[in-house]
This record gives C-alpha cells, structure tokens and sequence, in this order.
C-alpha cells in the first residue's frame, strides 16, 4: 500500500514551500503601503536581487487560521510563480493572534538591463487547511463528510506512527471506485483538505 504522508497538519502534495529568509544583495525603492481597494492588502516593499525578486506584503486574512498566499509576478508579460514564501514575525505569539499577517514573496527572476522598469505584482489566492485540517477529529470529520458530497465511494483514514524522530502521519485508503488508482483518490482527497478563496489584488510595482 502506498503511504501518502501528511506534514504539519498539511497534505506535501506537489512541491513544498520554503520559509527561508535571504540576505539582500540590491535593493529597488520600495511602493510604501500600497492598499488595495478594500484596504484588506498592503504592499511594503520590493527589492531587486541578482537572481530574484522579493515582494512583502501584509494581508488581512479571512480568520485566525494558518493561511498559505499564493502570488505571482508578471514581468514583460511572463507571468512568473513565487518559489517562496516566508511570514514574517512568525515566532512571535502575537503573529498568531492577529488577522493581519505579513509575508515576504521570492520569485525567481535573473535581473538584466534589458528588463522592464516596473512589473505587476498580483495576489492570486490563499489556501488554508480546511476545518483545522486531517490531524484535528473535527477537521477529519468535516473534511470526509466534504469529499462525500461529490466522492461517496472514497472513504479513509489518518494514521499517526510513533516514533523517536516524533513520528508521522499518512493517509490509508480505505475504499474507491473501481478504475480508481490510489494517487487519483488521494488527489481528491488532498482538494477536500484545502479550504481555498480566490484574490484580485493586483499593483504596478517599480523594478528601477
């Protein structure tokens, strides 16, 4: 049987985030807080690397939740995905605690002379474990009692190993249709997991 493991009350599905802060190498003047129309986003500061592009924005989130923005950054019309993603403060309690949540965005581009002067820095989502996520009973409870509203044939389980590393988690797959692999089941499984709210944000930021 294949194990599917879950990391930190989040399915590792396709590729992971990573929350590594860089030292900056140059730096481009920033848009100083920049609001979007409903004053829910504000954009901080943008500074140019030699091999990258780093944005910081501070969001007002839906909840308390843990959320994982998504963005992306559009230069001479290449539209450019960000490679990471770090909270900032993220050791302070007070982080936790409040809707407000600042995060700085890497996204890997070579900087050159012919480049554009500016580019569009858009907020394209933020995705959240649904109902607390798989590692909570009621996240476990409501999220199989979500999947069973499009997928009553796929019915699992979470199951927690001990061990001396502190142990891990994975997904065992209890029933699925016929046809149905196991990695096409736990694809639907892991979409039930996520709790996701599209954003429209978008602002012209300078590259000079």
């Amino acid at each position: 049987m294949k194990k599917h493991f879950l990391f930190l009350g989040i399915v590792i599905f396709a590729t992971a985030l990573s929350f590594a802060l860089f030292n900056s190498l140059t730096k481009a003047q920033a848009n100083s807080s920049v609001l979007s129309p409903n004053n829910n986003i504000a954009l901080q500061k943008v500074e140019i690397h030699q091999n990258d592009i780093q944005a910081e924005l501070c969001i007002f989130l839906p909840s308390l939740e843990q959320w994982g923005p998504y963005a992306t950054l559009i230069v001479d019309g290449k539209v450019i995905s960000n490679s990471e993603v770090a909270l900032i403060n993220a050791k302070d309690p007070n982080t936790a605690k409040s809707q407000t949540r600042c995060y700085q965005f890497t996204f890997p581009v070579t900087v050159t002379e012919k480049m554009s002067k500016t580019a569009v820095l858009k907020l394209e989502k933020l995705t959240a474990d649904y109902q607390g996520g798989l590692l909570t009973e009621t996240g476990l409870v409501a999220i199989k009692k979500r999947l069973q509203e499009t997928q009553p044939q796929i019915d699992f389980t979470v199951v927690i190993e001990k061990g001396k590393g502190g142990g891990g988690a994975y997904i065992q797959i209890l029933a699925k249709p016929d046809g149905m692999s196991d990695d096409q089941a736990f694809q639907l499984i892991q979409q039930a997991t996520i709790e996701e709210v599209p954003e429209t944000w978008q602002e012209v930021v300078n590259l000079q």
